[in-house]
């Protein structure tokens, strides 16, 4: 069996945990980054992985990459990954979500590899939606990097119907680690009642109605594995528990005996147009169909708390 593995963009919180997971099972693990400063930064810390600069634009670096190492199974998740920021990058968001994808996927069907390929794509493909979302429910983003990660769920799904390829979608919803960058919300309402309890420092939140369903990484990792064992297809990632930004700041600030009205200062009352109040997963539905069984562990307050403890005892902040 052919046990070696590329994560292209893989310096994030899904290429880490799954390079971590993969690497227990004894697979020789490939991860790439444009970035010469992160590589360094993480052969310190992760000496089990190969870690490759690569320019996902450069066909020809890529053919030589591919040829080489020869993978079983190639994870794409490189790509500008921030809603808000895809507005003032859009595009860069564009090219790096669905650009740098189809370059893979022309080169995998030219060369007649034999490798599962997996796209991340977003539960930010989709406006505003009632009902849960599922695969038939119309895909309308709010923001470019919905409309990216449209694009490249389309491409993907193209190639494997038009030419047999062995390709996954998985429709990811909100997923947070303590390796989740700390711009985004569920890190900052964590530190920010951290330094609320140390130095009753304040925090701004746009609102505090919006309502997701907030996913734990290490689950999220261990799940996309049980899907790539099965045929490939689209199926969407996470575990159906709703909380709104209210609920989470007031399990951060519980943490520490804190109200977190007190130290939480609220921008808007109401939602802007591009903003979706809740985003609710059929997600049962592609686990029952695959045979996969699963109950989530850590989400809510549990999630709260892995990353609150991680931060205190990281003392950076």
């Amino acid at each position: 069996m052919n046990k070696k593995v590329i994560i292209i963009g893989g310096t994030g919180q899904f290429g880490i945990t799954l390079s971590q997971i993969l690497i227990k099972n004894n697979f020789k693990l490939f991860i790439t980054s444009r970035s010469r400063k992160k590589i360094k930064n993480l052969k310190k810390i992760y000496p089990k992985v190969e870690f490759i600069k690569l320019n996902i634009y450069n066909k020809k670096q890529i053919e030589i990459l591919l040829n080489k190492i020869k993978p079983s199974v190639l994870f794409y998740f490189a790509g500008q990954s921030s809603p808000k920021k895809s507005f003032k990058y859009k595009t860069e968001t564009l090219k790096s979500n669905y650009t740098g994808c189809k370059i893979l996927l022309d080169i995998i069907y030219k060369n007649n590899h034999k490798i599962k390929f997996f796209n991340a794509t977003s539960s930010e493909m989709y406006g505003h939606i009632r009902n849960k979302i599922d695969l038939k429910t119309p895909k309308k983003p709010l923001n470019p990097y919905g409309v990216a990660k449209k694009k490249s769920f389309n491409l993907v799904k193209k190639y494997r119907e038009k030419y047999g390829m062995s390709n996954y979608n998985a429709i990811i919803f909100n997923t947070d680690s303590i390796l989740r960058n700390k711009d985004f919300l569920i890190a900052k309402i964590c530190i920010g009642a951290v330094k609320a309890f140390r130095n009753k420092k304040k925090l701004t939140v746009n609102n505090i109605i919006v309502s997701r369903e907030w996913n734990w990484c290490e689950e999220q990792c261990t799940l996309i594995l049980k899907f790539l064992s099965k045929k490939p297809q689209d199926f969407i990632l996470s575990n159906g528990k709703s909380y709104t930004i209210k609920q989470m700041l007031i399990f951060a600030y519980q943490y520490f005996n804190l109200d977190f009205k007190k130290f939480v200062d609220i921008k808007f009352k109401n939602l802007k147009k591009d903003e979706v109040k809740e985003k609710r997963s059929n997600y049962i539905k592609y686990f029952k169909k695959n045979k996969i069984n699963f109950k989530s562990k850590i989400f809510g307050k549990k999630l709260i708390y892995k990353m609150i403890k991680f931060y205190l005892n990281e003392g950076k902040i």
